[in-house]
């Protein structure tokens, strides 16, 4: 008994630390943050470029040099899309400095975009802004079932080699 006991607790332990593992696990757009405040850069073919962040439900969220004057489906591509549990009518953007309404938040609705192809919501991207793709509810409560699932299942192995044991 003393052995299953000590078989669960570290396949417990195993499995907490290999969701931590997985949950580190991040790829960046690029290595070479700026070092400096500068808000835009030129490449070396004189392009105007700004650094953009993704964060939340995209394939490769990080920090990205990207051309002035890119839109959000294309910063999204870059991102090598959104995931499949990705929150699309509540993308939040958040900017460095106001807008010339003096907000320093939006939210942006990508559905229409995504039925029509119309891109009236999009908004002008601006040097150091942030978007955060939430994970859907749907989403987040399938994700977290799996681990809940290990778990229970776990606990019934060890339940049964209990009984078996005390049954001999």
């Amino acid at each position: 008994m003393l052995y299953y006991r000590k078989l669960f607790i570290v396949t417990i332990v195993i499995l907490i630390f290999a969701n931590f593992a997985i949950a580190q696990v991040s790829a960046s757009g690029s290595s070479n943050y700026p070092r400096s405040g500068e808000r835009y850069v030129t490449d070396e073919d004189g392009i105007i470029k700004m650094w953009v962040n993704v964060w939340g439900q995209v394939n490769r969220p990080g920090s990205y040099l990207v051309y002035d004057g890119i839109d959000l489906a294309t910063l999204l591509s870059v991102t090598g899309g959104p995931t499949q549990g990705a929150n699309l009518n509540r993308i939040k953007l958040y900017r460095e400095l106001p807008d010339a309404n003096g907000n320093m938040s939006k939210t942006i609705n990508l559905n229409k975009f995504l039925k029509t192809g119309d891109r009236g919501e999009f908004t002008r991207i601006l040097p150091n802004d942030t978007f955060v793709i939430p994970q859907s509810f749907s989403s987040y409560i399938f994700s977290n079932l799996n681990i809940v699932n290990t778990i229970i299942n776990i606990y019934n192995l060890y339940t049964i080699a209990r009984l078996r044991e005390e049954s001999n």
